[in-house]
């Protein structure tokens, strides 16, 4: 089984880590697409040149994850294809355990267990998260996020990957870019997975999770880091689309009358504690 592996790096943190992690992998059929988008500076390009020869890095104007992605997605030709991230170590049978599981899985969309990994100290036992549900408010929950890790918690399916490291088919991906013309959506950058998640469950999909397939995970933003004003607004968009975009009166897939009073109370708080974020309030 041919897997496509889509990475945008960003500067040169983690890719001593990161990068041998993906060409030490025992299941050799990868098909590697990494993209550097840091425009003018090109400082993972150039550290890869140096550093990885046997590695091709694309140069890319700063198209956001959502944009970076779906140019990546587009170039892919593997049977199976990996949103990946490059804060993330991949153990050595990672690729290999999904091949094993996904070749003859009746599902077409996949997430693996995700752990902490609090770079530089080591690998946690703690959960990054095990993919996204979102509940009758249209509010979206990371599976597990923050919590021990034990098997016995680990749902069989969630309503959708996270965006960090999401998998599926390549019959899955044609018929997302058939329905809608894109993976992620480009207006928007962060909840662009909680966007990705609530359509994989309006189109049909079910999400599988691949109970035994870890990868360790430094995240750049968690509920313990303080978010900076930039991953704010860019959050508090995100809720604005989501809700311009998929709410409805509809009660097929959440109640739309809870979902009014949590997004009211919700932006009321966030515009009172950050009063910097009403000029989101005005970006169409």
């Amino acid at each position: 089984m041919k897997i496509s592996v889509c990475i945008i790096l960003f500067r040169t943190k983690y890719l001593d880590e990161m990068i041998p992690s993906i060409l030490s992998q025992s299941h050799k059929d990868l098909e590697l697409l990494f993209v550097d988008q840091e425009e003018g500076v090109w400082s993972a390009f150039e550290y890869c040149k140096e550093n990885f020869t046997e590695l091709k890095v694309l140069k890319g104007e700063n198209l956001w994850h959502s944009g970076g992605m779906n140019k990546l997605a587009s170039l892919a030709t593997g049977d199976l294809i990996v949103i990946g991230s490059n804060d993330f170590y991949y153990p050595k049978d990672f690729f290999k355990k999904i091949s094993n599981q996904v070749a003859d899985s009746e599902f077409e969309v996949f997430s693996p267990v995700l752990k902490r990994w609090d770079y530089p100290n080591g690998f946690t036992n703690y959960i990054d998260c095990v993919g996204i549900n979102f509940d009758k408010k249209f509010a979206f929950h990371e599976v597990l996020s923050g919590c021990e890790y034990n098997p016995e918690l680990v749902p069989d399916f969630v309503d959708g990957p996270n965006g960090a490291l999401a998998i599926f088919t390549r019959k899955a991906y044609d018929k997302f870019i058939e329905i809608d013309g894109y993976l992620f959506d480009e207006n928007i950058h962060y909840k662009n997975d909680c966007d990705l998640v609530f359509r994989f469950k309006k189109h049909g999909f079910k999400t599988k999770v691949l109970k035994d397939c870890f990868a360790y995970h430094d995240r750049q933003q968690v509920f313990y880091k303080k978010k900076s004003k930039g991953l704010r607004e860019s959050s508090f968009y995100g809720d604005l689309w989501l809700l311009k975009k998929h709410f409805n009166w509809s009660f097929k897939y959440f109640n739309p009358i809870l979902a009014l009073i949590y997004y009211f109370l919700k932006i009321f708080y966030l515009l009172f504690r950050y009063p910097y974020l009403w000029k989101q309030m005005l970006r169409k």
